[in-house]
């Protein structure tokens, strides 16, 4: 849809693989479990147009190296050395699922690196109950990893495009890696866990965010996670988009729509 050239410029960050392309007001993109950067390939261009884009490969996907032991909060603590290193911010980031719950503890700890905050169905907002956990555990079995990896994005990417064919392409590709699926399976078991709540010290937020849920994600249901999320998070923006997981893949003119116009105010709602 939109034209342009994907980030060819690459380096390393703390392990990092950090994939950088245009100037000006940084943003940082910080994709899903199983992912990589190219999850945002539809919107990087346009934004990269009149903004210095990175976006990153988490440990253990696509370039970057592996973590000892992947967990979601092992991310959120990475991010802020990560975010130092790529020089003068404050940055705007744009998180999806564990990225997006990485980005909420990043900008509660460190508000000094963030000037706006785009959340793309987070992670950290479901019910922890018998239930939840016992699936998390579930998907995380080293057994069931793989299969998991290929089949998940079929199920929570509702649009059917060339962007989301590619990216279920990849999923099925990544699932053979021994590395990636251990990753995938490390931050899924790591979603059981108790510290792995979105909420906590939620009222210390001070930066402008925007919340954006697509409301046909059955992983991350609206009308439980995405409600959840936008009661804790009760002074941002809030926007719903009738699509699966990943907005900026599923509907990427609408998404570019609203994050344009969110980073443009001269200041936004805060959470």
């Amino acid at each position: 849809m939109y034209c342009g050239v994907m980030p060819t410029e690459v380096r390393l960050v703390q392990g990092v693989a950090v994939h950088s392309a245009g100037q000006g007001l940084g943003i940082v993109l910080l994709h899903a479990n199983g992912g990589d950067h190219r999850d945002f390939a539809a919107v990087i261009p346009e934004l990269a147009r009149t903004s210095r884009v990175h976006a990153i490969d988490w440990p253990g996907h696509g370039q970057s190296q592996p973590m000892d032991d992947a967990t979601a909060l092992g991310f959120a603590d990475l991010l802020p050395g990560v975010l130092e290193a790529l020089g003068p911010g404050p940055f705007a980031l744009v998180g999806n699922s564990v990225g997006g719950f990485a980005a909420l503890r990043t900008a509660i700890a460190r508000p000094d690196l963030v000037n706006r905050l785009v959340l793309v169905n987070p992670g950290g907002f479901t019910p922890r109950t018998p239930v939840s956990v016992a699936a998390c555990r579930f998907i995380g079995s080293p057994g069931l990893a793989p299969m998991a990896m290929r089949r998940l994005p079929r199920l929570y990417l509702r649009r059917r495009t060339p962007q989301v064919r590619a990216a279920q392409e990849r999923a099925v590709e990544a699932s053979r890696s021994g590395l990636q699926a251990r990753a995938f399976a490390s931050l899924w078991r790591s979603f059981a866990d108790p510290g792995h709540d979105a909420r906590r010290g939620i009222e210390a937020l001070t930066v402008p965010t925007l919340l954006i849920w697509g409301t046909r994600d059955p992983v991350l249901p609206w009308a439980v996670d995405g409600r959840r999320a936008a009661r804790a998070l009760s002074g941002s923006r809030v926007v719903t988009l009738p699509c699966g997981h990943q907005a900026f893949l599923e509907t990427p003119a609408e998404f570019l729509r609203e994050v344009r116009a969110f980073l443009d105010e001269p200041s936004g709602p805060s959470g």
